[in-house]
């Protein structure tokens, strides 16, 4: 159970992300439309409300099967009467609202506040999220209509939980079911898959645990499965494969 101070903490901490967000998106002046944005993010986010497969043939090209459910707020936003101002600060505080409690909660499970002030731990903890988000890519993505840094919450949630102390296996399937959602979301998210196999590793062992592992399989394909399976059955409805357009030559679709 968080104590009242911590709990506080993180809710004020996650109020000014959200306004230093909305700071940066009225500084920019605009929503960061691009020609991605454009071709198919508004699209995806149509396709996601209300399936399109007996109106379109390929309206957005082959990026009409990615995964189109994160795209959604994106297209309800766009479909608001409003500036692209007043969208652009929406969007942004929503994902820095999003992103940083695991951030602190990483802080909080690798500081040692019981070594130090209470005063002391708290700055510590606003100076690791602050550095977190002081990141190029980061702050680019908040003000994009991407969804890189949404498909990437539970990926992140994921490292949050196991940061600093050694986890149970309960723990280690329950992040490898978010690491399983994350990469459901945007495929190239699966690479983190080794390095959080290094993570989980018990260091006191010459070998993963066999429990261990079949608890990261397990959660990992889980995770996936849940997360994946409204857009997979549509795909192996209107193509004959759940992965399409990929793994043609497993599956025998069209």
């Amino acid at each position: 159970m968080m104590r009242p101070a911590l709990l506080v903490e993180l809710l004020l901490l996650t109020l000014l992300a959200a306004l230093g967000a909305s700071a940066l998106a009225w500084q920019v002046g605009q929503w960061g439309w691009n020609w991605d944005a454009i071709n198919h993010h508004i699209y995806l986010g149509l396709a996601a409300e209300q399936a399109r497969w007996s109106l379109d043939v390929l309206a957005a090209g082959t990026q009409v099967y990615q995964y189109p459910y994160l795209y959604w707020p994106v297209y309800k936003i766009a479909q608001m009467s409003g500036s692209g101002l007043a969208a652009a600060i929406a969007w942004s505080a929503a994902q820095a609202a999003l992103l940083l409690p695991p951030v602190w909660l990483m802080a909080h499970r690798l500081i040692d506040s019981g070594a130090m002030a209470p005063w002391e731990a708290a700055l510590l903890r606003l100076a690791a999220c602050l550095l977190a988000f002081l990141n190029g890519i980061l702050l680019h993505g908040l003000g994009m209509t991407s969804n890189d840094l949404l498909a990437a919450l539970p990926l992140v949630w994921a490292v949050a939980l196991h940061a600093g102390r050694s986890s149970s296996e309960r723990t280690a399937m329950l992040c490898a079911a978010l690491w399983g959602v994350s990469t459901a979301f945007k495929w190239s998210n699966g690479l983190m898959l080794p390095v959080l196999l290094f993570w989980w590793w018990q260091a006191e062992r010459p070998h993963l645990p066999w429990r261990r592992g079949l608890a990261l399989a397990a959660g990992a394909v889980l995770g996936f499965g849940l997360a994946y399976l409204p857009w997979g059955l549509q795909l192996w409805e209107v193509r004959g494969n759940p992965f399409y357009p990929y793994f043609r030559g497993i599956f025998p679709g069209h």
